[in-house]
């Protein structure tokens, strides 16, 4: 593999890594905004007019989630990605991108109960 060829796979890879980066902020933001639209679609006393809740819900809480579960989520991907590369790697190549998603897909779901969890005990501390 020539100079060239290695900085533009260097380059691909980095540009694959800051999309992965940006999408797991979206994606724990959204995760959280669904847990928390449902928990408040359930709750009586939680759409109070001049409750925190809401604020805490909605504002911050997206933030919150985007910054700490969107980290966990993507450091979760690369381990995913590495283990699976390394388990797979020379013995089985066509197989390790559809394990890949479907393990990330696992995980997706995991994390978005996580998610409804903790938003669900924010419910009742707050």
């Amino acid at each position: 593999m020539s100079k060239a060829q290695e900085r533009r796979r260097a380059v691909e890879q980095a540009i694959q890594e800051h999309k992965a980066k940006k999408n797991k902020y979206i994606i724990a933001a959204v995760f959280w905004f669904l847990s928390s639209l449902y928990l408040y679609s359930i709750d009586e006393g939680f759409s109070d007019v001049y409750s925190l809740k809401p604020f805490v819900y909605f504002i911050v809480g997206p933030v919150f989630a985007s910054i700490v579960f969107g980290n966990i989520m993507f450091f979760l991907q690369k381990i995913i990605e590495k283990g699976v590369i390394n388990f797979l790697g020379s013995s089985a190549q066509h197989l390790v991108l559809p394990v890949i998603s479907f393990i990330f897909f696992c995980a997706l779901v995991g994390m978005f109960i996580v998610i409804f969890k903790f938003a669900e005990l924010l419910q009742t501390i707050i």
